[in-house]
């Protein structure tokens, strides 16, 4: 808890809807926000750039980025190192979420953070072992045990979720979409075609709301 009397959270923020509805959730229980964000390995430089945005709207009091240059997706390692992975979605990292959420426990307890706020969906959990419940479970668990305060606790708030779901609390909470990102493969307009447009696409299409961000036009209705 800072002077003013709030508590102080960090939010890892990736610059897509679901980090971005954290951000506002922690806005909305008037905290006092840190946020933080990762440029590991060919990450688009877009997406870094959503997430400043998305700090600078919400009016949190510090975002860094991390530089994490060793980091690589599970296609780039492919291409580098040959490794035999089998059925693992491309955005896969090794142990990426120790590495992120290390770092966020080390910045939290030096500001004096009750959570660090994660914004993992039930989707997720399907494709990334490091983002269920139970390894969230039993990271504070190892928090509690490594820390000298044992005053930091990771967070999930969307867990149980689907996209539709975060989609209507986004709205709710007016977090700014136009402001958001999440293709993969362009920075410049969205592709529509990778797995994060064509899940963005479709979950706007079932709320039968207009997305504001520019898409390659001639993706969008194959997308839908």
């Amino acid at each position: 808890m800072n002077a003013s009397g709030k508590e102080s959270v960090v939010v890892l923020l990736s610059g897509g809807l679901d980090s971005a509805v954290c951000l506002w959730l922690a806005k909305e229980a008037n905290w006092h926000v840190y946020t933080l964000s990762f440029n590991y390995h060919n990450r688009l430089k877009r997406e870094i750039e959503s997430s400043a945005k998305l700090a600078q709207n919400a009016g949190v009091v510090e975002h860094k980025v991390i530089e994490l240059p060793f980091l690589f997706e599970l296609e780039d390692l492919k291409t580098k190192n040959g490794l035999p992975y089998r059925n693992f979605p491309s955005a896969y990292i090794p142990a990426r979420n120790m590495v992120f959420y290390a770092i966020a426990v080390s910045y939290a307890e030096s500001i004096s953070a009750k959570y660090v706020i994660g914004g993992h969906n039930n989707l997720d959990h399907k494709s990334f072992p490091d983002s269920t419940q139970e390894f969230f479970a039993r990271l504070n668990e190892i928090i509690k045990i490594g820390t000298l305060t044992n005053s930091t606790e990771i967070i999930t708030p969307l867990s149980k979720l689907d996209k539709l779901r975060i989609l209507k609390e986004a709205i709710r909470l007016k977090v700014p979409l136009e402001l958001t990102w999440s293709c993969y493969d362009r920075e410049d307009i969205a592709c529509g075609r990778c797995p994060a447009c064509r899940i963005r696409l479709q979950t706007f299409s079932r709320a039968k709301i207009k997305d504001l961000i520019p898409y390659a036009e001639e993706t969008i209705s194959k997308s839908i």
